[in-house]
């Protein structure tokens, strides 16, 4: 089966160290992660027979060592004693470990571990298109005031009631209700676009059957000094899309305004009647007899 989309499970975007606690929330409810762990030395044919991988001072050197896939398949918080693991799941063959499985330290795979994902969705993956879309979004701050209110001002677009502090960091709430794929772009000073979201390659823009993501995860975005109006907008679709060529469509449009340029570039693309409302938070529900909706959120600021 071909998965529909995975969730980086690092703790910031930068940075290969792995969220040991977002693993352990997928892993109890009975999703694998595939890793990617630094090995060598110890770990390849001295782990023969062997329950555990107890690295030594020579491996925390990692002479030789090179990074290598797996999957971590379970955890104990205390299989070591007072020092809890992580069950790992090599392809190796079952001569290696405990029938190809043996256990690594919480301490030890935080170390040697580089990249960890959770793979979508679970079990079988059934290639059917959800026949509805149902969502929320909306501007989320930083400091705790919670979401911006917000109010219509076209078909689709939205903007904050009242403006926000420039340097106020915040991030878009995407909240939804059936399985779908989230893409987020963003309008500069010359009507130029640019993808928010996904930033990396590194990063799935499918979204499970329910959930609230904040975007973008491991940074902020900033109402900055120039101008008094930030853009952006919410693409939303039941399937994957190109959203490099949707950006590059955007970029070619002739239309003035994201708002414009997005019913320009996929209008045939985007569903119509679509059921608003406004305030905190924004909702947007219809069926699904097109493949996308898009959302425009203006954020004013002074």
């Amino acid at each position: 089966y071909r998965i529909k989309g995975f969730q980086r499970l690092s703790k910031g975007a930068d940075d290969q160290k792995t969220d040991m606690l977002a693993m352990k929330q997928h892993l109890a409810q009975g999703s694998p992660v595939v890793i990617g762990m630094m090995v060598g030395g110890t770990f390849m044919q001295d782990m023969e027979g062997q329950e555990g991988w107890f690295p030594t001072q020579t491996d925390y050197r990692m002479p030789g060592f090179g990074g290598h896939a797996m999957c971590v398949v379970g955890y104990d918080d205390y299989v070591f004693g007072d020092v809890g693991g992580f069950l790992i799941m090599n392809s190796w063959g079952p001569e290696w470990g405990k029938n190809g499985m043996a256990w690594v330290s919480y301490p030890d795979f935080d170390f040697f571990a580089r990249e960890a994902y959770a793979v979508y969705p679970q079990g079988e993956g059934v290639d059917v298109k959800p026949r509805v879309f149902d969502l929320q979004l909306g501007f989320r701050l930083n400091d705790g005031g919670g979401n911006i209110a917000l109010e219509a001002v076209g078909d689709g677009v939205f903007r904050t009631v009242s403006p926000i502090a420039k340097g106020s960091t915040f991030k878009i709430e995407v909240t939804n209700n059936t399985e779908c794929y989230t893409y987020v772009f963003g309008e500069e000073t010359d009507g130029s676009s640019y993808v928010l979201f996904p930033y990396t390659p590194k990063h799935s823009p499918y979204c499970g059957i329910t959930g609230t993501r904040l975007f973008p995860r491991d940074h902020s975005l900033q109402a900055d000094e120039v101008g008094t109006t930030d853009v952006m907008a919410v693409l939303v679709t039941n399937q994957p899309f190109d959203y490099v060529q949707v950006n590059e469509a955007l970029n070619a449009s002739a239309a003035t305004g994201l708002a414009a340029k997005i019913q320009d570039a996929l209008g045939g693309e985007l569903n119509t009647a679509v059921q608003w409302s406004g305030g905190r938070t924004i909702g947007a529900k219809c069926q699904a007899e097109r493949n996308a909706l898009a959302v425009v959120l203006e954020l004013e600021k002074r």
